[in-house]
């Protein structure tokens, strides 16, 4: 919107990417530009640096840029979304040129990116990602099914989610505070992940849509068996940085 797990979810990926740091807001607001609906009027105005080629507005290569380097853009990107909408195909067009594939879900409005499987030695990655603790990744399956569960009012607290996690814990495990520290880390990953956000003064989070797109139901299978197989360790040693790998 997609990273490798521990080696125990070797072959299972999803996004973390930290969000696009792009802020062109002043110039979208600029009178050569209207949004109407879905629909946006732009041209192809002065180059924006020199040696500027592109024959696409530079709303829509920030939005391509956005693409590439945040989890996903949704509805709630204004900056973004309508330039996805109205330049889709020049942009999954530009975004193949790279090896990389543009989902994008109309229902609920949001767009990712993933590297295609592209098996040529040629081939390069272009999307950097992060990888998951066993922690996070586990933390991750609990809120997918939260969220299946309430679509329409996908709340979870710190609490449930402590709660929850407290179903690793080893019995021989007695350092508390590291336990803690351990679920606390797993939480922020998955905030920095865009795929919960806390909601401002409060202890409950919001539980984004997009986790249905980023957990497939393959991921989930895969991961659900792996848990089975594992329960008996519960939480074997993991690292739960989050290693962080910036694209070329």
């Amino acid at each position: 919107m997609p990273e490798h797990f521990d080696e125990v979810f070797a072959d299972l990926d999803i996004d973390t990417r930290g969000p696009a740091q792009l802020d062109p807001g002043e110039i979208f607001n600029q009178p050569h530009q209207t949004v109407s609906g879905s629909h946006v009027e732009s041209s192809r105005q002065e180059p924006r640096f020199e040696g500027d080629t592109s024959e696409l507005p530079p709303a829509a290569c920030w939005t391509l840029q956005a693409l590439v380097t945040a989890p996903y853009v949704s509805e709630a990107d204004r900056n973004y979304w309508p330039y996805v909408q109205q330049y889709e195909e020049s942009l999954r067009s530009r975004l193949s040129e790279m090896g990389v594939v543009l989902t994008i879900n109309h229902e609920h409005r949001y767009a990712f990116t993933e590297p295609a499987v592209d098996p040529s030695p040629h081939s390069r990655t272009i999307l950097r990602t992060r990888t998951l603790s066993l922690a996070a990744s586990a933390l991750a399956l609990y809120l997918y099914q939260q969220y299946l569960s309430a679509p329409d009012d996908p709340i979870v607290t710190g609490q449930d989610m402590a709660d929850h996690m407290l179903a690793y814990k080893r019995p021989e495990d007695t350092d508390e505070g590291a336990f803690q520290k351990k679920i606390r880390t797993a939480i922020k990953t998955l905030c920095d992940a865009a795929i919960i956000k806390e909601i401002p003064h409060t202890n409950r989070y919001v539980i984004y849509g997009v986790i249905t797109s980023l957990l497939t139901s393959d991921r989930i299978d895969a991961l659900e068996q792996r848990y089975r197989t594992i329960s008996s360790a519960q939480f074997r040693d993991v690292d739960d940085n989050i290693e962080e790998m910036h694209g070329d």
